[in-house]
């Protein structure tokens, strides 16, 4: 049986050294293992072959030094941390010490039950990671999903007698080591391994990247070398994978049918809020409560059981927030996930990552103050909306850069001379921000983005876009004047209005929500408002959960021959408002998000 025993071992030239450590460390052998070796050399032949987790070794040591055996310990055995000592400390040591960024170092003569502390908290410090097998997760999803998290962690892979790791610093992969083998050619090797089991594991320093090209290219690259290794099957493969594809989409939409009765898990520390949304979604008869959760941990136990087709996800919680639950859920059970929490101004980043990494959509949480009545219809409006994502359109995005820009003045401002009207929802954020992430600012259309989103959100959202575009990204105000160049952020909850004052153009602000206003009529007069008073030309770009309304809207922009664009269905993760106006006939052409945004900026027939 393989002995899965944590393991620390000591390295010294000096007998006694090693004889006085393992005397001091005897009292905690139900921790862990204690292994000693009298050099470096030995050191290395007992890390090839035992779970070491930790080395305290000496740097004064003939043959391989202490330094030498870090730098050989970090290439090869990077989830191996290290602490080191010496009798002989100079400035020079300290400075190599320093940079070589160990676990800890100590200087002799030192108290060995300070040692003792340091041994002890890495033997009993909790990994907030993940651990799992290949078999119930693709690998390259895992991969994928700690880079677009921008952390920095090292992945341990295990598959029979092989052991592989990769290192990820700060979202992109920078070392790999299998066996002998590291850099790429390591990298590929793990990725090629189609079972065993894996663990993530907190930051591993690493003294010279191996690898230097972007996380994409090396999925993308290790796929394609999979498709070599299968060349012989690879006609099969395609048909069979062909064949799946369609079953798949299929079964999206059966799944989809079939949800009249949609089961609810709601996630959440309050038992207060539990109670609250379960009578709001119970109260309409077509969705149950199958289940609540106070912590993620809870949450990712019941889901096998439970089964539900949605969950509602809080962001704070004890034990495992609602961050490390939803990577837990998109990685191991990908299901529909809807983030219900308060806008404070510390959970609005949150609520971004949320939504990058997979979340289908948010809702605020109810209040008292608020029209309870119009809080009820949004949130049961929700969930059956996301009742239908298609789980095979589930994304992940990289929360793109910072831009820098220089503040616009008056005489910057262009006249708008084209509209484009982008109306986005449930499943469609990615697609939002990067659209707004390759937009210029030297052009004259102008951009005004809907998104299905509380009132209270506008103003984060549009702080959000506006440092990720080179254009001025602003929320919709009261009388808010529209120029070239810009974009302006809004949302259907909302009646708005674009008016035409002496050449030029404002929206304004009418009224929002209010109890028995029927949202789906926002859309449609918002985009009569344009047809009566925008004389150039106007396009309007459909992403993934669009508010189509009751499609006049769509329809007034066609005669007055405007184009409208839309994401396709098979990319989409909320399809259903998106199928609508294919079915009627309104969509013009289907296109990606650069697709979209060089028939936004080049006006393309």
């Amino acid at each position: 049986m393989e002995d899965n025993t944590q393991k620390v071992l000591i390295v010294d030239d000096d007998p006694a050294i090693l004889r006085l450590l393992s005397d001091a460390m005897a009292d905690d052998h139900e921790h862990y293992g204690l292994l000693t070796a009298s050099n470096g050399r030995e050191a290395l032949e007992i890390l090839s072959r035992e779970n070491v987790l930790l080395v305290v070794s000496d740097i004064k040591m003939p043959g391989i030094s202490g330094l030498h055996l870090l730098a050989e310990i970090r290439a090869h055995h990077p989830g191996v941390k290290v602490i080191l000592m010496t009798g002989q400390g100079t400035e020079d040591i300290r400075r190599e010490v320093q940079k070589s960024n160990c676990l800890g170092y100590l200087e002799k003569p030192f108290k060995t039950a300070h040692l003792l502390q340091m041994v002890r908290e890495q033997i009993t410090a909790k990994d907030d990671g993940f651990a799992g097998t290949l078999k119930n997760i693709q690998l390259s999803d895992l991969i994928q999903m700690c880079c677009l998290s921008a952390t920095s962690m090292a992945v341990s892979v295990v598959q029979g007698s092989q052991k592989g790791t990769i290192v990820i610093e700060d979202g992109e992969i920078v070392h790999a080591v299998c066996g002998d083998i590291t850099g790429e050619e390591a990298f590929y090797e793990i990725l090629l391994w189609e079972s065993g089991s894996f663990e993530t594991l907190s930051s591993v320093p690493v003294s010279e990247p191996t690898i230097k090209k972007s996380y994409q290219y090396l999925i993308l690259e290790a796929a394609h070398k999979a498709d070599m290794r299968d060349e012989a099957m690879l006609t099969e493969d395609e048909e069979t994978g062909t064949e799946n594809d369609m079953q798949k989409d299929s079964n999206d939409v059966v799944a989809v049918a079939k949800i009249h009765n949609i089961r609810v898990l709601i996630v959440d520390d309050s038992p207060m809020m539990c109670k609250i949304l379960t009578n709001i979604l119970t109260a309409e008869g077509d969705v149950t409560v199958v289940g609540t959760a106070q912590n993620g941990e809870e949450a990712l136990k019941k889901m096998d059981d439970l089964k539900p087709d949605i969950i509602t996800l809080d962001v704070n919680m004890p034990v495992m927030n609602g961050s490390t639950t939803l990577k837990h859920i998109m990685i191991k059970n990908p299901c529909p996930v809807i983030i219900i929490s308060s806008i404070g101004s510390r959970s609005q980043k949150n609520i971004f990552d949320f939504l990058r990494l997979g979340a289908v959509d948010f809702i605020n949480k109810p209040e008292k103050t608020e029209d309870m009545a119009v809080r009820h219809l949004k949130i049961v409006e929700k969930i059956r909306t996301v009742a239908g994502a298609r789980i095979s359109g589930f994304k992940r995005g990289k929360d793109p850069k910072v831009i820098t820009k220089p503040p616009n003045s008056s005489k910057d401002l262009l006249s708008c001379e084209q509209l484009v009207v982008i109306s986005s929802g449930a499943g469609g954020f990615n697609e939002l921000v990067n659209t707004f992430h390759l937009l210029r600012h030297d052009t004259q259309v102008g951009i005004f983005a809907l998104h299905d989103m509380p009132s209270e959100f506008v103003t984060p959202l549009s702080d959000y876009l506006n440092q990720r575009s080179t254009s001025t990204v602003l929320p919709v105000g009261k009388n808010a004047s529209l120029f070239g160049g810009q974009c302006y952020i809004g949302t259907n909850n909302a009646s708005l209005r674009l008016n035409a004052v002496q050449g030029d153009y404002n929206v304004s602000i009418e009224n929002t929500i209010g109890a028995g206003s029927q949202t789906n009529n926002h859309f449609d007069g918002f985009l009569h408002s344009v047809c009566d008073s925008f004389s150039g030309p106007v396009q309007v770009v459909l992403l993934s959960g669009a508010d189509v309304g009751d499609l006049e809207g769509l329809r007034g922009i066609k005669e007055k021959n405007g184009r409208i664009i839309a994401q396709p269905l098979h990319s989409c993760m909320v399809p259903g408002p998106l199928e609508k106006a294919f079915q009627a006939g309104l969509v013009d052409s289907e296109a990606g998000t650069k697709e979209i945004v060089e028939q936004i900026l080049g006006g393309k027939e």
